[in-house]
């Protein structure tokens, strides 16, 4: 589990009820999604909306393997290099919080954002992407919320796939600004309020 919302002390697991909302963030229209299973697949469906090709954008902004903090851009993807990038990684990237992964597709002028939270943020061809969304199942809403206050999970059980990450394409690093930094060294959760 990535992320889980607290009442009073107590961790509790929730649902976001595989919603989506339309918002405006700072004048560019985009979807937000919060999907409560296969949060990368649901990338994955999106992403076949769109004529590629593809580059991801891995941002590691905690970690307990010591691996840098850092942009990790990746060199162009086909469809079927992103499909299999996103099916080995998957079960990593929806059930733990040290990252945010951006999937660009620069001749459709789109991007999908699969952030900390588990929620998608799609920025594009909005009525592709909710028609998609709509064949999963995922049904439109007023608002998708992140529990308030909530904990983040960074799960030991993650780090060999962390580390395999790394290592599976020829990624260009930049450093993160402080401001991006979550953790520099990570124990098994945080605490959001």
């Amino acid at each position: 589990m990535k992320i889980e919302s607290l009442v009073g002390e107590q961790p509790q697991a929730f649902a976001y009820g595989d919603i989506f909302a339309h918002e405006d963030a700072g004048g560019h229209a985009r979807l937000c999604v919060g999907v409560d299973g296969d949060s990368a697949d649901c990338v994955a469906t999106l992403a076949r909306t769109l004529l590629g090709p593809f580059q991801v954008l891995y941002v590691l902004h905690t970690t307990r393997t010591g691996a840098a903090l850092a942009r990790y851009e990746s060199p162009v993807l086909s469809q079927d290099e992103l499909r299999a990038f996103l099916r080995r990684f998957g079960s990593f990237l929806n059930e733990d919080s040290r990252h945010d992964l951006w999937v660009r597709s620069h001749d459709d002028d789109a991007t999908l954002v699969l952030d900390r939270h588990g929620v998608i943020y799609a920025y594009g061809p909005l009525g592709e992407f909710e028609a998609a969304l709509r064949q999963l199942g995922i049904r439109e809403s007023a608002v998708v919320e992140i529990p308030c206050p909530h904990i983040h999970h960074y799960h030991a059980t993650w780090d060999d796939a962390e580390e395999q990450m790394l290592r599976s394409l020829d990624w260009t690093l930049t450093p993160l600004p402080l401001s991006d930094e979550q953790f520099v060294q990570a124990t098994s959760q945080h605490r959001m309020r």
